[in-house]
């Protein structure tokens, strides 16, 4: 496979792991609260947190030799700050 090819499905291997982490971070989010969840909730916050999660991988602007476990941090972080 060439380098390329294996780059690019890395990359999007890294995204889908950031938004599965911003994901479950919304939902335990909104589990943990006292608000009545319905599905249009738990969509809206799922989408939100994951996507806030995806945009983490901008620190690699300024970090660019930031492990992948920091790179994880960082999507975390950012999900559980931004909807709130």
């Amino acid at each position: 496979m060439p380098e390329k090819i294996a780059s690019f499905i890395e990359q999007i291997a890294n995204a889908v792991l950031f938004a599965l982490v911003g994901i479950s971070i919304g939902i335990g989010q909104l589990l943990a609260s006292q608000e009545i969840l319905t599905w249009r909730i738990v969509i809206g916050r799922a989408l939100c947190t994951g996507g806030i999660a995806m945009a983490s991988g901008a620190v690699l602007v300024w970090v660019p030799e930031l492990p992948l476990i920091g790179q994880i941090g960082v999507a975390a972080a950012l999900a559980s700050l931004g909807t709130s």
